[in-house]
């Protein structure tokens, strides 16, 4: 069977977020990492099932740009997050 989510990249406003790029719900189903910052912006990495559930963890979030994986890739620069059970 084969699994299909996305990794998507996508932006939060700093003043939009209160300076807090986390998700506003928890306990979440894949990994997420801020993979940088600007003088107003968090750039996020995250996978999810879809779209729709980046907005809804992530209300804030814009110029979202998904892509469809089949499984979770960490990397020196993504790794495993302590809180992600496989």
């Amino acid at each position: 069977m084969r699994v299909v989510m996305i990794r998507a990249r996508f932006y939060i406003k700093i003043k939009d977020c209160g300076g807090d790029y986390r998700p506003v719900k928890w306990p979440i189903k894949y990994p997420y990492w801020c993979a940088g910052q600007s003088s107003d912006c968090f750039i996020i990495v995250a996978y999810a099932d879809s779209v729709r559930q980046i907005t809804e963890l992530w209300p804030e979030a814009c110029f979202i740009e998904p892509t469809e994986v089949d499984k979770i890739e960490f990397t020196s620069r993504f790794p495993k997050p302590e809180w992600y059970n496989e």
